[in-house]
């Protein structure tokens, strides 16, 4: 990654048989807060070492206690929330396959494995954690050394991942969009837009912050997520709002002006288009069914 830009990651790449390991880590692993709902392209593992996670997606809620962890496959829509007594790792990664021949190919076994598990939660994962760890925080002062280490950890973290959540009905590979070379834009965008989607950032402007082309961005996000920007970042903010319509009692206003809208009637419209239903409808439907 080129120094200087606003997302701040370390990035890891491991060449293992025929395939690519992309791992990263940004420097918000460790920090503690809620977090609004997002989404991204690649796989995310959470790993907590003390006290209390609580991660939702759109159809289920999974707590976390010490040395669980639970990973989530790409395009899941999900937000955590946390106090701060509880400190935990997250770290991103994705797959992929290389044109190199090879005696022991792994890629279609280990991207088929992954892509099959859906959200996986993992007891006992205290080596997992262990690994983490390591990685985050390589107990060397040789560079050259430290790197390898770095990368053998990794490796060993993911294919210890693999023997967790295989099982002899896998998937067949075809049915899966294959993660494409721009893997690292994927991540700088998914982190952007979890940063900017409620501001009136334009695709220009996202752009600009990782120094690409406006086209470039709108292929990536549409070969990820087969959406317009405008209409990534809209979505984006539904799901946020629908989110604090729910688990809020903040006002209708309040509420659109939170996910970057700086007028009611906008809110309101937008709203309408995406759901069919006002905000105030929609928060009156919903705890109907869920008193």
């Amino acid at each position: 990654m080129t120094a200087g830009k606003e997302f701040g990651c370390n990035y890891i790449e491991v060449l293992c048989s025929d395939m690519k390991i992309i791992f990263i880590t940004d420097e918000s692993a460790s920090e503690t807060g809620d977090s609004i709902v997002h989404t991204h392209s690649f796989w995310e593992l959470f790993y907590l070492q003390e006290g209390h996670l609580c991660i939702k997606s759109e159809n289920q809620e999974y707590n976390l206690y010490p040395n669980q962890a639970l990973l989530i496959p790409p395009g899941v829509y999900h937000n955590t929330s946390y106090d701060s007594a509880t400190r935990k790792i997250s770290v991103l990664f994705t797959f992929e396959k290389l044109n190199a021949p090879s005696e022991e190919p792994l890629f279609t076994k280990i991207y088929s494995a992954f892509c099959n598990c859906g959200l996986f939660k993992l007891d006992d994962c205290e080596y997992s954690g262990l690994l983490l760890n390591m990685i985050l925080d390589a107990p060397c002062t040789d560079e050259v050394v430290k790197n390898w280490l770095i990368k053998s950890r990794v490796t060993e973290l993911l294919l210890n991942l693999y023997e967790s959540i295989k099982n002899e009905n896998a998937i067949h590979l075809d049915t899966f969009l294959r993660p494409n070379s721009y893997f690292v834009y994927k991540y700088a965008i998914d982190k952007l837009l979890d940063m900017y989607y409620m501001t009136d950032i334009s695709l220009e402007e996202l752009s600009r912050k990782i120094y690409v082309s406006p086209q470039t961005v709108s292929r990536i996000i549409y070969s990820t997520y087969g959406k317009s920007f405008n209409e990534l970042k809209l979505e984006l903010k539904i799901r946020n709002a629908k989110k604090m319509l729910l688990e809020t009692t903040l006002n209708v206003n309040d509420i659109g002006q939170k996910n970057g809208y700086t007028t009611s009637r906008g809110f309101l419209a937008a709203f309408l288009k995406y759901e069919g239903c006002t905000p105030s409808e929609y928060r009156e439907r919903m705890n109907q069914r869920h008193p």
